[in-house]
């Protein structure tokens, strides 16, 4: 049914095709190699059969039996081959007559040995950096604050991350019998880098040799990012208060953060306003405003991210800070549930960012 000559004069083409190609009818004769696979084999298979290529060096390639029955699905078979230690991903097509019968198959041989040697080393640095992802959110997680009662002052929070690293982290640190150091701060990005950050920040707000000021706590902790030697597009912001139940009074300073919200035991909210540069190495040297309000018992703050006021939904629309008020206002006792509750259904459970909040609420006895 085969012209040889015709054959070999219509598939030159294939000459230069890289991959190795063959033709053999269903009756098992070799009616094509391309030159690429005639070089490896080191002669030309044409007109020999199957049966006797199995007996030879190259047995591996060629097929024992052809069966029409391979080829009644809607996809064409592939099979991987291995042939003197290379990995060859082959796929067969038929070759019909007009009426639809098959009478010879078309193989082409590609090699992916290189491909699946890199697959399987990408594979196991994914695995490799999967658990130190793991690592480090346990790690991340681990120095979140356990203790949720200083006194008179409760402590809980609202602590999802976007990913599974977050660039939020928040704090609340006993600096006296009745006095704390709270803050919430926001690493730009997210990822390991931020992750290590907020490490850093962790760290260095707990060794502060004196807690006398929050604006000069913010000092510091800028003065030692600047010995990072980060670049500029590594800063972060941070709102930082403390808190004194024996003075009743709350000092607060803003390294250009969210400003946090105070519901007082009237049911009034109102919203800080105080302004501050982020911590970054953008500036060399950079001083911090404070201020001093009445905290009372009965009185609450809450602190909270850009994750939350900056979410949108599906219409571009941010959740901003008077739906929060709204919600802190309505909600006194279980705010943190409101407001997570609140930003799922506003942005679709889709979220865009961390979403992080601190809330302390100063007891009445």
């Amino acid at each position: 049914m085969f012209n040889l000559i015709n054959l070999e004069n219509n598939v030159e083409i294939l000459d230069l095709i890289p991959d190795w190609i063959k033709i053999t009818s269903i009756s098992g004769v070799v009616l094509y190699a391309n030159k690429p696979l005639r070089n490896k084999l080191g002669f030309n298979p044409q007109g020999m059969r199957i049966g006797t290529l199995l007996n030879s060096t190259a047995a591996g390639l060629f097929r024992e039996e052809l069966d029409e029955e391979d080829f009644k699905g809607v996809d064409l078979p592939r099979s991987d081959v291995f042939f003197e230690g290379r990995h060859y991903n082959k796929l067969s097509s038929p070759i019909t007559d007009d009426e639809g019968t098959i009478y010879a198959i078309v193989d082409i041989y590609r090699d992916e040995t290189d491909r699946k040697h890199m697959e399987r080393k990408m594979s196991m640095a994914n695995e490799m950096m999967k658990r130190d992802l793991e690592f480090t959110k346990t790690i991340q997680e681990s120095i979140l604050p356990k203790q949720s009662q200083f006194g008179r002052l409760k402590v809980d929070y609202l602590y999802n991350p976007c990913e599974q690293l977050s660039g939020d982290i928040f704090d609340v640190i006993a600096t006296g019998k009745n006095k704390i150091s709270a803050y919430i701060c926001d690493v730009s990005g997210h990822g390991v880098p931020a992750a290590m950050i907020t490490v850093f920040v962790r760290e260095t707000m707990r060794n502060m040799e004196n807690f006398y000021s929050s604006a000069h706590d913010l000092k510091e902790l800028h003065r030692r990012f600047l010995n990072l030697r980060l670049d500029i597009n590594h800063y972060l912001t941070m709102f930082h208060i403390l808190i004194d139940t024996d003075e009743n009074t709350v000092s607060y300073s803003n390294a250009g953060h969210n400003c946090p919200m105070f519901i007082y035991r009237d049911g009034q909210v109102d919203i800080i306003s105080i302004t501050g540069k982020p911590v970054t190495n953008y500036f060399d040297e950079v001083n911090y405003d404070e201020k001093i309000a009445e905290f009372k018992p009965g009185d609450k703050i809450l602190l909270i991210t850009d994750g939350i006021t900056e979410c949108r939904n599906i219409n571009g629309e941010e959740f901003g800070e008077e739906r929060v008020r709204d919600l802190f206002q309505k909600n006194p006792d279980n705010i943190l549930k409101a407001l997570e509750d609140g930003v799922y259904e506003f942005s679709g459970d889709d979220k865009f960012d961390d979403m992080c909040a601190l809330l302390i609420d100063y007891e009445t006895r």
